[in-house]
């Protein structure tokens, strides 16, 4: 038999918002490449429903709840003993600007985009650096590199992920530990997050319209994303740490 040029197998992958999505579709290839997948997500019955199809375990997760992520280290680590790879999938793009009298969305987008990423690495760290080695990729977005009038927010909030991301990889290779970290910037994904932003967009026009607008032709599919994050997460990519990976078609370039 001709061996996988992806070969997971032995390996235990948790997968944030997991039920919809680029986390769905990366949890559906990490586990056709050997990995246990361990889906969380506010939606249980979604996340539930991808585990079955994977042959994995489900939670329910706000990844913005530290006691929620406390709940999920004592699950791994009872129940499977290890994690070898996090995707930090989950997030929220919500329409606000600068100088905007109220908070409530800014603190909203951070403690999700932001805060749950943090709460995830925290936890895969404990589990990684006691088994001194793992990846981690945090799912940033091309929203990240450039101002954005209406959506102030989640640019900033994606951005500081993107910065975490790099920290954390230089301290844990500077400490001894093979943990690889690194961070995907996806443009315009056909997912219900790319259903939220037309919706903010609407005032330019159609789907159609806004599509022309910041894409070189079309828009990406969740499984595009998530055949990038697979070979992150692989040996495939182990002298890749602390990178921040576009993928839009050069739609930003």
């Amino acid at each position: 038999m001709t061996e996988r040029w992806i070969d997971l197998s032995g390996q235990v992958a948790l997968v944030t918002g997991a039920a919809s999505g680029i986390g769905r579709a990366t949890a559906r290839a990490l586990a056709e490449a050997g990995a246990k997948v361990l889906a969380v997500d506010r939606d249980q019955a979604g996340a539930e429903a991808v585990a079955a199809q994977v042959g994995g375990g489900a939670r329910m997760l706000d990844v913005a709840d530290s006691a929620g992520w406390d709940v999920i280290r004592q699950w791994i680590d009872t129940d499977f003993g290890r994690l070898d790879i996090l995707v930090n999938s989950a997030g929220v793009s919500l329409k606000d600007s600068v100088g905007d009298p109220a908070m409530d969305i800014y603190h909203r987008t951070f403690a999700i985009n932001v805060e749950g990423s943090l709460h995830g690495m925290r936890v895969a760290l404990d589990f990684m650096r006691r088994q001194g080695k793992g990846a981690i990729i945090n799912l940033s977005s091309t929203a990240s590199l450039k101002g954005n009038p209406i959506m102030a927010s989640y640019g900033a909030s994606k951005a500081a992920v993107a910065h975490f991301t790099r920290s954390a990889a230089v301290e844990n290779l500077r400490a001894g530990h093979d943990i690889r970290i690194n961070a995907v910037h996806p443009g315009l994904i056909e997912t219900a997050m790319a259903g939220e932003f037309y919706g903010i967009f609407a005032k330019l026009g159609s789907p159609d319209t806004i599509r022309a607008a910041v894409t070189t032709g079309r828009a990406g599919q969740p499984e595009e994303v998530a055949d990038l994050i697979l070979f992150l997460a692989s040996d495939r990519a182990s002298f890749i740490s602390g990178a921040s990976i576009n993928i839009d078609r050069a739609a930003s370039a």
